[in-house]
């Protein structure tokens, strides 16, 4: 069973971290709901009901001394102020009264109570204003008796309004704990998603990092020269994709290798040396050293010679990207014109372009070109990339040469108008022995490429490739100018 890939982890700490949010969100919308309710309470009723009990206080007892007032003086103005009394007292016993303001039955009643005293005492009183007594002492009786009943309503109204206080407290004390318990959950809530959010990225790099150190361990043993190691990662995530990917690499790796020193074994072995004695021994032919050959006969060994000629270079071709890959090719080293180096192969080149029926074009940059190399490997890489271009251009075609100055860098490009090479094989096409199946069938075994990238790389150079199939291709190489960057190292790495 293979363990949980990247994603899959990645999707489970997102879960829990969702989870987490979610209960959270839950848990302080249960609170803040309760919250509101007790706060919409406190401020609707209990300190509603507590200022409405206070200004009823004050305005019975007022009432109380204006009555005296009116009674005694019969002043007009105390009669307006009896009535605006009368109808704040009457409008506080209404929101009393009200069921949304009733904490139980008991102060219902109390309530109902309190507003049947207060009318059964507004009736009488407005009867005692219209008939007042002119005896002394029959005003003081009525005095006393309102005042009697006045201070039986106050108590009622200190009654309702002692409850609304207690209420109030121990809703805000019970405000206050929500808001603790609040405040409380939020931390363990926080907490805990910290510690989902520090250990789980921590458990996730602790196990990129094995796997990763998994693929390091693999690199070091192909940089070895090891391509039999593999990497048993089991997982199916992108780490155990690239250790896939990578394993596959190594086996390919493996057969190139094996193919390469089996080809260049065999070459090195049983072509050199007979090759070399077949190329002495024709010459010798040639020049007449066992007597006059027939035109026949010279015809057939002048074959011979090219063959020989061609096999030779094969091996010198090998030879080159063996000392290339080794670092042991030297380069001298010299400032030369790249317009001049062009001149110097084109005119060497010429002989070749007369007899292919392929014509070469060639744009020089506008301005001196100085770059420090290796002339004759240059020439080496021109000689290489202008065969290719002519070999696979139609005759009657014409191959551009184009040099160009900018940016610090001189770029030298060679275009052809052949059969150009496909995408998925120009990531290739400067490996050992790749040949596209495009171009297959021209000769050669697959390393002017790779000779010339070598020698472009050794001059601190850099060779790319842009091709459409149909159309064409356009290689170039890209070189310092010599006096913006320092020399190379003069070996070929």
């Amino acid at each position: 069973m293979k363990k949980p890939g990247l994603l899959q982890k990645l999707i489970l700490t997102y879960v829990v971290f969702v989870v987490v949010l979610l209960g959270l969100a839950a848990l302080l919308f249960v609170v803040s709901s309760r919250v509101s309710t007790l706060s919409t309470k406190i401020y609707l009723v209990d300190y509603q009901k507590k200022e409405v009990t206070d200004k009823l206080i004050a305005n019975l007892i007022s009432m109380e001394e204006t009555g005296k007032q009116y009674m005694l003086l019969q002043n007009e103005s105390y009669r307006s102020i009896l009535l605006k009394h009368e109808s704040d007292i009457s409008a506080a016993w209404e929101i009393l009264d009200n069921r949304r303001m009733y904490y139980d039955d008991t102060e219902r009643h109390v309530v109902e109570n309190g507003k049947g005293l207060w009318l059964a005492f507004i009736s009488r009183f407005h009867s005692q204003i219209d008939h007042l007594p002119q005896k002394p002492s029959e005003i003081e009786k009525m005095f006393s008796r309102n005042s009697d009943e006045i201070d039986g309503i106050v108590g009622i109204a200190r009654y309702v309004n002692a409850s609304a206080i207690d209420r109030l407290r121990s809703n805000i004390a019970h405000l206050k704990d929500l808001g603790d318990q609040m405040m409380s959950w939020t931390w363990w809530v926080l907490g805990v998603a910290l510690g989902i959010g520090l250990i789980v990225p921590v458990l996730i790099y602790r196990s990129i990092i094995r796997d990763l150190a998994h693929i390091r361990d693999g690199i070091r043993h192909i940089a070895e020269g090891d391509f039999s190691y593999r990497i048993s990662l089991d997982t199916g995530d992108e780490l155990g994709l690239l250790a896939d990917s990578f394993d596959n690499m190594a086996l390919r790796l493996k057969e190139l290798d094996e193919m390469k020193t089996e080809f260049i074994s065999v070459v090195s072995h049983e072509l050199k040396t007979p090759l070399t004695s077949m190329k002495e021994a024709a010459n010798l032919l040639l020049e007449g050293f066992t007597g006059a050959l027939a035109e026949k006969q010279r015809r057939l060994v002048e074959i011979m010679d090219q063959g020989i000629k061609r096999l030779l270079h094969t091996v010198s071709e090998l030879l080159d990207v063996s000392r290339i890959e080794s670092g042991m090719v030297p380069l001298q080293l010299a400032v030369h014109d790249m317009n001049a180096i062009v001149t110097a192969f084109i005119s060497e080149f010429k002989p070749l372009t007369d007899t292919s029926g392929v014509d070469i074009r060639v744009t020089y940059a506008g301005t001196e070109s100085p770059v420090l190399v290796d002339k004759n490997k240059i020439l080496q890489v021109l000689t290489n990339l202008t065969h290719n271009a002519i070999k696979y251009s139609p005759e009657g075609s014409n191959v551009e040469i184009r040099i160009r100055n900018s940016d610090g860098n001189i770029t030298t490009e060679i275009e052809d108008h052949g059969k150009g090479i496909p995408e998925e094989d120009l990531h290739r096409i400067f490996e050992k022995f790749y040949q596209s199946k495009y171009t297959r069938g021209h000769g050669g075994i697959g390393l002017g490429l790779a000779i010339s990238s070598g020698i472009i790389d050794a001059h601190g150079g850099r060779m790319y490739v842009q091709s459409s199939v149909g159309k064409g291709s356009v290689f170039s190489f890209s070189l310092s100018v010599v006096n913006d960057h320092p020399p190379p190292s003069g070996m070929c790495d």
